[in-house]
């Protein structure tokens, strides 16, 4: 990349490019950048409004093919609860509707099938609460109730049978998990994790399952041990332990065409001591 930078956002497009926006690296960051991997070169486009940190993106497919980013953190930590829209075919930043809340460090999920944004927790001001943006009106409305416990370094996985979201982990009460149905735009709990993971991994899987993996306790407790969610009886159920303990990384299944072996790839994140690591594994998800 031509800028250095963490806790920023990287959002597959439709082609296959690749765009990264914001973060930080010695300052706040509002450089944004696109890679393509079929000439394995990076491409400098416009910047946006605001620098920020924390903060998250979402593709809007078309007719709007633009990418939201939403809240984050600002210069001198602000805590922002402004979005902005990049459109592609002008390479122009303009300003939306923004957040009902400052938000840092939450969830946002597509829900295509509804044309909205969900966005979830985060560290700000209400912890516990959720809201979704309309892409067609462009305003956010609120949930009509809010997660019995704050939220914040979790994940949260749409399940397209139901058409619900699954939220896991992060702070507080690690354990807890919840379901969040757009239909009424509402909360209910759903079965406890194993074990209690702040930043784990969340992962889609073909059957339609959901692997968490690794994450921490205060981040000095590490965990190698996975589980898998079963939304058709609301249970968990033990997966393959990873060979490092590690939590705020990655996992993506991959398109695997060439042996036709559904796999998902764990990449980086901290491990011991907070050191990062390049430590990648795979899971085999027929075992």
């Amino acid at each position: 990349m031509v800028d250095a930078r963490i806790l920023h956002t990287a959002t597959l497009l439709p082609d296959g490019r690749l765009i990264v926006a914001g973060g930080y690296y010695n300052r706040y960051l509002k450089t944004v950048e696109i890679y393509n991997p079929t000439t394995n070169t990076w491409s400098t486009v416009s910047s946006m409004n605001t620098a920020r940190r924390g903060h998250q993106a979402i593709y809007l497919p078309a007719p709007s093919n633009k990418l939201l980013v939403m809240g984050g953190y600002g210069n001198n930590s602000i805590r922002l609860q402004s979005c902005e829209l990049y459109d592609f075919a002008s390479n122009t930043w303009t300003y939306t509707t923004s957040m009902l809340e400052k938000r840092v460090y939450f969830t946002a999920t597509y829900l295509s099938s509804l044309g909205k944004v969900l966005a979830i927790g985060g560290t700000g001001t209400l912890y516990s609460s959720a809201e979704m943006f309309t892409i067609s009106s462009g305003q956010w409305i609120r949930s009509v109730n809010t997660m019995a416990n704050d939220r914040y370094f979790h994940t949260a996985t749409l399940i397209p049978a139901t058409g619900q979201v699954l939220i896991v982990g992060g702070y507080e009460n690690p354990d807890k998990t919840y379901m969040f149905n757009p239909t009424n735009n509402s909360f209910t709990t759903a079965a406890s994790l194993g074990q209690g993971r702040r930043e784990p991994s969340a992962t889609l899987l073909p059957s339609g399952l959901i692997l968490v993996a690794g994450g921490s306790f205060n981040n000095t407790l590490l965990y190698r041990s996975a589980e898998v969610y079963d939304y058709r009886s609301n249970t968990w159920r033990p997966a393959a332990t990873m060979s490092v303990a590690r939590f705020h990384h990655t996992a993506v299944l991959l398109n695997n065409s060439s042996s036709q072996v559904p796999l998902v790839l764990v990449t980086g994140g901290y491990i011991e001591n907070s050191l990062s690591t390049s430590n990648c594994e795979l899971f085999n998800v027929n075992g």
